[in-house]
């Protein structure tokens, strides 16, 4: 329940209104088969993991930042 509560950013409540309103669309629309789609992005947002945790970035090399300096 911590994880849930805790260290909310902007990515986050993105990941959670979209996959909210891709969720209510799927519904009205009635493409049953895109639901699991919206409750994904959800999960993510809900339980951090994926993107949604931060963990999709790459870091610089250390022989990029080395040669900018």
């Amino acid at each position: 329940m911590k994880n849930v509560l805790t260290n909310w950013d902007l990515r986050r409540i993105l990941y959670l209104v979209g996959g909210i309103f891709f969720t209510i669309v799927a519904i009205k629309d009635q493409t049953w088969w895109m639901i699991p789609f919206g409750l994904y992005f959800v999960a993510m947002a809900i339980f951090r993991f994926g993107c949604a945790s931060g963990n999709c970035e790459i870091p610089a090399s250390k022989k990029e930042s080395e040669g900018q300096n």
